[in-house]
């Protein structure tokens, strides 16, 4: 999509957690050196998006680098990994939690599944319309400003729930097949892009949710763990 990307590993893993097994090496310890070599360096970020964590401290660097990296025209897009369904994955704490519900305020967008947006409100979890809104509403009275609810399901849609301010929008596509692991990173990674390119926050969600719609539709695997097949369709985005 035109924009030059450096990740900020937070791990490296044999697979992606939704397998039945899987190797996970941190890079906690590493990571606060590759940001004193960006700041050698001068680096300047026009975005900073955030996502899959290990552990406590790693929020707390990242939430550094924020402090580090960040200017008035750099925008900060929280993906706040630690939930779905209601239930906490695997390794997540309170603390860590926390730490996440923290690193959201001070993000200028937050791209939560139903789920994480109940725990970040910290209200019981529900898929009732009139509850998401209640847990956005109070959001943004604590501050937050703008808020991407993912993956909410209705009779035959799925739909991403973008407020912005007081602005409502809900971008939808025909709800096919079950659960894809990663569409969650795909999703994020196009709004960002978006948003980079000059696209408004719900331009960005209305193209990623289109591309995502498509990809799901052109896509055959025996086990959702192994994701979407969505390389065959980037040249969609350019």
């Amino acid at each position: 999509m035109g924009t030059e990307v450096h990740p900020l590993a937070t791990a490296i893993l044999s697979n992606q957690t939704g397998y039945d097994s899987f190797k996970s090496l941190s890079l906690t310890e590493y990571m606060p050196d590759f940001i004193n070599e960006w700041g050698k360096l001068n680096a300047d970020f026009d975005a900073i998006l955030t996502g899959f964590v290990t552990d406590t401290n790693q929020i707390r660097i990242i939430d550094s680098f924020i402090d580090k990296f960040k200017n008035p025209n750099t925008i900060v897009i929280v993906d706040p990994v630690m939930a779905d369904n209601g239930k906490l994955y695997d390794g997540y704490t309170e603390d860590m939690c926390n730490e996440i519900r923290k690193l959201c305020f001070r993000a200028d967008i937050i791209t939560p599944n139903i789920a994480e947006l109940a725990f970040i409100a910290e209200e019981k979890y529900s898929e009732n319309m009139e509850d998401i809104n209640m847990y956005v509403k109070k959001l943004q009275n604590c501050g937050m400003r703008k808020i991407v609810v993912t993956g909410y399901k209705e009779e035959s849609t799925i739909s991403n729930l973008v407020y912005d301010r007081n602005d409502f929008y809900k971008a939808s596509a025909k709800l096919t097949g079950g659960y894809f692991s990663g569409t969650g990173d795909i999703l994020d990674s196009v709004i960002t892009g978006g948003i980079l390119k000059g696209m408004t926050l719900i331009d960005s969600v209305r193209l990623a949710t289109d591309f995502i719609s498509k990809v799901i539709e052109n896509t055959q695997v025996k086990d959702a763990n192994d994701g979407i097949d969505f390389e065959k369709f980037l040249g969609d985005l350019i």
